[in-house]
């Protein structure tokens, strides 16, 4: 797997997690955390597209 994938994988999950903990808790950490998620999320699709042109059986 790609480094990148692996490391934007890791960090959508966190904050992921993060937002749903604080979902209930702090609806601003919640916010916080959903933002970077989505930012996170955004980001690993768009990689995981472009990785996927360049190979396509690779993935």
């Amino acid at each position: 797997m790609d480094p990148r994938l692996a490391q934007l994988l890791q960090k959508v999950s966190l904050y992921g997690t993060l937002a749903k903990y604080y979902e209930h808790i702090d609806p601003e950490k919640h916010m916080y955390f959903y933002e970077q998620h989505f930012k996170y999320e955004t980001q690993l699709v768009q990689l995981y597209w472009q990785l996927h042109r360049e190979n396509p059986y690779a993935y």
